[in-house]
């Protein structure tokens, strides 16, 4: 027997994120990365949403590039202490993935990192929250996906974290979080995308659910990310739609 798995909900267009203002909870934590949603505004757009939905907000930030053991551990330790109904990850994939990872250790204080890297061996999450995905990135999609990827520095080793159950409830992809990246995030970061896209497409568990997915994906992408490398705006909306 197979699996596919996606989010409950996944808003997209403009004003997506407006999204938030239809959760229900009392409490609801932010994890973000550097400084671009801050300076861009959208952290403090998440903010007022969450609020307008009637919760109370914390904001975890400065989540590194490749996220580490120690990130995740101290994150969740935040929200162990402020017990949120929603966690909400807001940028590129790292935020995301941290965010993921600090939810099964909110979840289940017990839990160790190596039993989190026990291929689909987690136990079932959602007992204390939900997960919201905003990707900022048109990239690896994590904010669709079951995959984190939390890094051991002391080891040097990058580790897989893969199970159904921490693939988020809800994704929100706005096109307006893609225009801000700058030329080199958009080709690197589109790049990310074809090689996932082809490597889901030629993947062992490929199936007729995924095969049309990713093989859209790999012509949108061939179509649209020199335009949107370029300042195309319309080419960079499609190209945040592409990875996902």
């Amino acid at each position: 027997m197979n699996r596919f798995t996606l989010p409950r909900d996944l808003y997209h267009g403009e004003n997506a994120l407006e999204a938030l203002k239809t959760f229900t909870g009392k409490r609801a934590v932010i994890c973000v990365g550097g400084g671009s949603m801050k300076r861009f505004g959208f952290l403090d757009k998440a903010i007022t949403y969450l609020q307008e939905a009637g919760m109370e907000v914390k904001v975890i930030d400065g989540i590194e590039p490749d996220p580490s053991v120690e990130t995740v551990m101290n994150g969740a330790a935040v929200m162990r202490e402020f017990q949120p109904d929603w966690i909400v990850a807001i940028g590129g994939g790292s935020p995301i993935d941290a965010a993921k990872a600090m939810w099964i250790k909110y979840e289940y204080p017990e839990t160790t990192f190596e039993d989190m890297c026990k291929v689909f061996g987690l136990p079932k999450l959602r007992t204390k929250a939900h997960f919201c995905a905003v990707s900022s990135t048109s990239g690896t999609a994590t904010e669709v996906t079951a995959f984190s990827i939390i890094t051991d520095y002391a080891k040097g080793i990058k580790y897989p974290i893969a199970d159904f159950e921490i693939t988020p409830d809800v994704a929100i992809v706005d096109p307006a979080l893609a225009q801000t990246m700058p030329k080199k995030l958009v080709a690197h970061t589109g790049m990310d995308a074809m090689t996932h896209a082809i490597e889901a497409y030629v993947s062992t568990a490929h199936c007729d659910y995924t095969d049309p997915l990713a093989m859209h994906a790999i012509k949108m992408i061939q179509r649209d990310l020199v335009n949107s490398y370029n300042g195309d705006v319309t080419a960079r909306n499609e190209m945040h739609n592409a990875p996902c």
